[in-house]
This record gives structure tokens, sequence and C-alpha cells, in this order.
């Protein structure tokens, strides 16, 4: 290794600092054309600036990870550390086109977004929300909080993880058992088994929905609710809860705009005695 390599040398630190700088802008400067391109290329200043020794090769550098790049932004940091590998072997003379970082990117960056949105976007805040819902609900302010800090500490300590390992793996990352297309696939269809199951699970828990309907008179009262409870328990929470997801996942439906309707309905309900 030269002297200027050596002076150069890729620390720890600067990993952190590759961490940081993608857990702060993973969705900064976001656009539909390129995606998350320009906080890719954001969060690689730190390496680029150790192992570039002029401005042009700087400038070149960064212009090669202004290409589309887009996954799970936790899931996806041993990719971005992969890649930093691949600029530090780049600078030793290792002849890497700019066309195989495109590569690399492209071909895990798929799988990577499917596996983190399976683990953190459902069945992890759906874990974390039941237990911190489940808190909240009988008063205890520790319920949002503890979601926070859990929240928190998890995407934290497996991104700065995800960046060191896929910087001691570099390219052979596309080689790691961990990553490839078997495992995710058994991992993604796991995942959204456990996921639908909790949700499941949170959907009959947290809510609640009763009619008032009745008819008759003294003794001879027959109430709906009744009839519904000896058909199946919770039958009108499992109808709400399918007709949502009908109009959310076919219909197309925002969640905004079934939560301002969830309201009318509710709102209109109450007054006239409906629910």
């Amino acid at each position: 290794m030269s002297e200027n390599n050596m002076k150069n040398e890729v620390t720890k630190k600067d990993l952190y600092k590759v961490g940081v700088r993608w857990l702060m802008s993973n969705t900064s400067a976001w656009n539909w054309e390129r995606m998350q391109n320009v906080a890719f290329a954001w969060s690689m200043v730190p390496v680029l600036k150790k192992v570039t020794n002029t401005k042009e090769e700087l400038g070149h550098a960064l212009s090669r990870h202004m290409s589309f790049f887009n996954t799970e932004p936790t899931i996806g940091t041993p990719l971005i550390g992969a890649v930093a590998a691949m600029e530090v072997q780049k600078s030793k003379g290792e002849d890497i086109p700019d066309d195989v970082f495109n590569a690399i990117k492209s071909g895990l960056m798929g799988p990577m977004a499917a596996l983190g949105d399976s683990l953190f976007a459902s069945t992890g805040n759906a874990l974390l929300l039941s237990f911190g819902m489940g808190l909240a609900l009988e008063g205890n302010i520790l319920g949002p909080v503890m979601f926070a800090v859990i929240w928190t500490a998890i995407t934290i300590g497996f991104s700065m993880w995800g960046i060191q390992f896929g910087f001691k793996e570099g390219m052979k990352i596309m080689d790691s058992e961990i990553f490839s297309p078997e495992m995710i696939s058994k991992a993604t269809a796991f995942l959204a088994i456990l996921g639908l199951t909790v949700v499941g699970g949170l959907s009959a828990q947290f809510i609640s929905l009763k009619t008032k309907i009745a008819w008759g008179n003294g003794e001879s009262v027959t109430k709906l609710q009744d009839i519904f409870d000896g058909l199946m328990p919770g039958i009108l929470p499992f109808i709400l809860v399918m007709v949502i997801w009908y109009l959310h996942d076919k219909k197309n439906i925002s969640v905004m705009k079934l939560l301002l309707l969830l309201i009318l309905i509710g709102a209109a309900g109450s007054l006239i005695r409906l629910f």
C-alpha cells in the first residue's frame, strides 16, 4: 500500500459518518426520476474524500453515484457499506468500471427493499405498535415513549452494523447467503405471515364497533348486537377492517380519505344512535 493510501485509510469513524449521513438524508431530495440517488451520493462523501486526491476525481466519483437508487433505508445499509468498500478497492488500483457499481446496486437494492419493507415497514412496526398501544390505552405515557425509543434504537443500531458489515464484505456481498434470493424469499414469506397475524390480533383487540339497533318493548326487546355476537363475536370490527382494506387496496382510496370517511360515519352514527 502506498504512503498516500496509508494516509487516507478509511476508518470506522468514516463509516459511522456515512451511516449518520444516510440516516439523516435517505428521503431527502427524493425525486421520481432517480429517487434516493442524491442521498446515496451525499452519504458516500466521507469515504470519497479519503480515496480521491483532486476535486475532479471527487466530482467523477459523486457523478458515478447519481444514478437511480431506491431501497429500504435500514436493511439497505449493507449495500451502502459494500459500495464504500468498492470505492476503496478502486482507489488502490483495482479495475472496477462504473457499470459494476451500478450492477451491484441494481442487483441488491430490490431484494433488500422487499426484505426491509416486510421486516420494518409492516411486521416490525406492527409488533412495536401493539406493545405501545397496549400501554397507551391503559393511560401509561410510556406507551408512545417506549415505541419511539425502541424503534430509534433498532433503526440506528442495525444501520450502523449494516454499513460495517457491507464494508467488510465488499463485492462479496453479492454472494452472501444472507441476501441470496432463496433466503430473502423465505424471510419475506415468513414475515408476511407474521405481519398478517399481528395485524389481525391488533384489529381484534383495538377496534371496537357495536350497534345500538334494537326493536320490541318491555321484556321482549331484541338487540341486533346480541344476534351478531351469537353468529360470531367481533363480526362488526372484522367487517369494518375488510371494507377498509378493500377500499384502500382494490379501489386505491388514500388513507387520509378513509380516515375522514370513518370520522364522518362515526359522528353520524353516534348522532342517530346507530353505533
